[in-house]
């Protein structure tokens, strides 16, 4: 039995890289002929001829979200946007993913109008991975729902937890960012939601609680899923990401004095670097649909390949 293409469609408008050159990027990766993948492009006219003469799948777009344009608001006026055009082919299954660098609250408003939800899920959330010493971490929501309430913070943990057990891990350990390690930190929202994990835990044992995670101890620690807030969790990635772009930075900047450590330095920019973890997968609603940075790279797609979701 054959199987079946898979097809990703591909937003090259509203975000921080040259459209044309993402698509010459895209379009290079695909003539490496990719078993079983093809890329369906989203963009303006501009972008159609440069399409044409590269034989690639392109859909014209008539308008642009920017990354500044109010979510709701864009969507209403820019119907044919490439976000509202790509989250319909998801929604129609003209294709298997919808990949995006674009605005985050309009692809998140466009996937909850378009798509269904989960069971038990009421709102869309980001999930990024994340390296740390001891393993990959799990975190989520990093930017799509900003509302802290115990009940949106108790659905990342299930989905995270879903997550994790889909790619193998049968007993995943979940934590709760937090200002402080004691049972009685943070908001009351927060403190809601830890009892409630921490019963569901000892009662199903279906993961293993181990509770409230200061943000300096993410990276040393074992766990496998890290819960926030959207507001709180982008905050935390971003900054993650600044302080590992300043560490890399000044390693190039140190000349000589660093010969010593220089063998060591590509596989710390592996650790480091945002391109490594480009992008974070919509969780909560039926179909994959991937935001990826808007200052990413081509490293966008790899997230497809390199990731499990």
């Amino acid at each position: 039995m054959k199987k079946k293409e898979i097809k990703i469609a591909i937003d090259l408008m509203g975000n921080d890289i040259p459209p044309i050159d993402l698509l010459n990027a895209c379009v290079l990766e695909e003539k490496k002929k990719l078993p079983g993948v093809s890329f369906v492009f989203i963009g303006t006219k501009e972008l159609q001829n440069i399409a044409i003469k590269a034989k690639a799948n392109f859909i014209l777009a008539k308008h642009t979200i920017f990354l500044d344009d109010n979510p709701l608001t864009a969507l209403k006026k820019k119907k044919d946007s490439s976000i509202a055009i790509g989250m319909k082919l998801l929604k129609e299954a003209q294709v298997d993913a919808f990949v995006s660098a674009g605005n985050t609250g309009a692809i998140m408003t466009s996937a909850k109008m378009n798509l269904s939800m989960l069971p038990f899920i009421s709102r869309p959330s980001l999930l990024a991975l994340l390296p740390t010493e001891k393993k990959t971490l799990t975190v989520l929501d990093v930017g799509a729902n900003i509302s802290a309430k115990s009940k949106y913070l108790f659905e990342n943990a299930l989905i995270g937890i879903a997550f994790q057990k889909a790619i193998g891990n049968k007993y995943p350990k979940l934590g709760l960012l937090n200002i402080g390690s004691e049972e009685q930190k943070g908001t009351v929202e927060q403190k809601k939601v830890f009892e409630e994990l921490k019963k569901l835990s000892l009662k199903t044992k279906f993961f293993n609680f181990v509770g409230n995670i200061e943000p300096k101890e993410v990276f040393q620690s074992d766990i496998d899923v890290l819960i926030t807030d959207g507001f709180t969790g982008n905050i935390f990635l971003k900054t993650a990401e600044g302080i590992a772009n300043f560490i890399l930075n000044r390693l190039r900047q140190c000349g000589d004095r660093c010969d010593s450590i220089r063998p060591y330095f590509s596989d710390l920019q592996k650790y480091l670097h945002y391109e490594q973890y480009p992008g974070a997968l919509l969780t909560g609603v039926n179909k994959i649909v991937i935001k990826c940075h808007s200052y990413s790279s081509f490293n966008l797609i790899s997230i497809f390949y390199n990731q499990p979701i």
